[in-house]
């Protein structure tokens, strides 16, 4: 018998701040680099998000008229989630569950994963990415909002900056145990590596004059 999927930890502790320390941490650029996505939208697209927590950026998709289907293991963020969707009408579903243990089909025209894939560690990272690479349709696309790598700068001055402000919340996250130490990952060339085409990478900044520290890289399938 196989042994069980590697599942994302749980955040059922940090379910009602969630929203606020992201915002707060970030001075709002997490919740920019959330809403990028919604450019990529179109009416009857289906739209799969991953790790989707309390899902404020769902909103805009729904209102644009897309399908979506929401992957939500932890039932504290799954219960948030379904109060804000329901009042929205009838266009969403939840699958309370990890992605790991949800049968790819290649039919989303986009997969949104947004600071989700950086709870893992680097093996059951790539893993994850694979199953949802597994998802798009042909000539659909994957956005992922996450950290900055400092691969995507040449200069030091940037790449320290970055280490240092990402460094201590994710050993936070670790000593709560909601996500793995890892550095910042760069999912540029495993998007290739799956058949994808980088579109576009998009930078967020916390503050005037600071390296960008968010991103946003968005993907199509060949």
């Amino acid at each position: 018998m196989d042994a069980p999927p590697p599942h994302a930890p749980s955040y059922r502790h940090v379910a009602p701040v969630y929203d606020a320390l992201s915002s707060g941490y970030s001075l709002g650029a997490i919740d920019r680099a959330k809403a990028f996505h919604q450019s990529l939208v179109n009416e009857g697209d289906r739209l799969l998000y991953v790790g989707a927590g309390r899902g404020r950026e769902i909103v805009g998709a729904l209102q644009r008229g897309a399908k979506v289907t929401c992957v939500e293991p932890c039932p504290a963020m799954a219960m948030g989630l379904h109060r804000r969707l329901s009042a929205m009408g009838d266009g969403f579903t939840i699958v309370p569950k990890p992605i790991q243990s949800v049968p790819a089909e290649p039919a989303y025209d986009l997969i949104v994963a947004h600071f989700f894939l950086n709870v893992f560690d680097e093996l059951t990272m790539a893993d994850v990415l694979k199953h949802l690479c597994q998802f798009v349709k042909p000539d659909g696309r994957i956005a992922i909002a996450d950290f900055e790598p400092a691969a995507n700068k040449v200069g030091p001055i940037d790449c320290m900056v970055r280490r240092l402000y990402y460094r201590p919340v994710n050993l936070a996250g670790w000593l709560l145990r909601i996500c793995a130490l890892h550095p910042i990952y760069d999912y540029t060339p495993r998007l290739i590596k799956h058949g994808f085409e980088i579109e576009s990478h998009q930078s967020f900044q916390v503050l005037p004059g600071l390296p960008s520290l968010y991103h946003v890289t968005v993907a199509q399938r060949l």
